[in-house]
């Protein structure tokens, strides 16, 4: 009785009133009614229901808008790999010696485009742009993969140095591409090419865009460059085809990596 004088004091002397606050909330929540706690057809809940932490409301990486601006880290990260890449690359062919040769029927049906090229130096400025517009989380799968992927293709070039058979620059018609083709082949030799690592990272940069919009689009940019190493003969059939399996290979195998930054702390 001296606690309920003290309270009806206190009510007196500042003039509020003390209660529980409670918030109405319908049914529908999921939570079970406590005896008490109803008031017609709603469950009172207190204020701790309804804080939500930051992560349960962020939208997945899938539907997170892309960013309207590049990434210029990323995009330097990605042009200084592809000068390194290219620096291993061409030392390694200056020491192994070609000792296969793996020509088709399917390449003696394809002809020689010189006009090709310009999709085929497209992939430079591809890749770039494609490690610009990622996500944080896509730019580091696919940095991942593309080097898991660069590891793989040195080994197949030091265990099995293919020849790929290419035409005479001194019959393109066209002096300007005469002149870059023949620049092309005289540092890029006829070996290192199964598998096609410009078709293994082409595929691996349209994958890390493959949530972007204008997907579609960006997907028939990366099979034309793919195409035009056939066109342009630096590479064989077979050199195509195990590139793009080297590039599902590698994001399958990085996929995990993927999943594991999205897991909650």
């Amino acid at each position: 009785m001296q606690v309920g004088s003290s309270v009806r004091w206190r009510r007196r002397r500042h003039g509020c009133v003390l209660r529980p606050h409670r918030i109405p909330l319908p049914r529908t929540v999921g939570v079970a009614p406590r005896p008490g706690s109803m008031h017609g057809s709603a469950v009172c809940l207190p204020w701790e229901a309804l804080i939500v932490s930051p992560a349960a409301v962020r939208p997945p990486a899938a539907t997170q808008r892309w960013p309207l601006r590049p990434n210029a880290r990323q995009a330097l990260v990605a042009l200084l790999g592809l000068v390194a890449g290219l620096t291993v690359f061409i030392a390694l062919q200056r020491v192994v010696v070609p000792r296969y040769v793996w020509v088709t029927w399917l390449d003696e049906q394809i002809p020689f485009v010189a006009q090709s090229w310009w999709l085929y130096a497209a992939f430079f400025p591809f890749v770039v742009l494609a490690a610009a517009y990622a996500s944080a989380d896509r730019f580091r799968r696919f940095g991942s993969a593309t080097c898991l992927a660069f590891g793989v293709a040195l080994v197949c070039f030091w265990l099995f140095p293919e020849h790929v058979p290419r035409p005479d620059p001194v019959t393109i018609d066209n002096a300007f591409l005469q002149q870059r083709l023949a620049r092309l082949w005289q540092l890029d030799l006829p070996s290192n090419g199964c598998p096609s690592l410009h078709v293994a990272v082409t595929c691996l940069a349209c994958a890390g865009l493959w949530n972007r919009p204008g997907r579609w689009g960006i997907g028939l940019a990366g099979l034309l460059i793919c195409l035009s190493t056939l066109t342009l003969k630096q590479h064989t059939a077979i050199d195509v085809a195990a590139g793009a399996l080297l590039a599902l290979v590698c994001t399958l195998a990085t996929y995990r990596q993927g999943r594991a930054a999205h897991v909650p702390a």
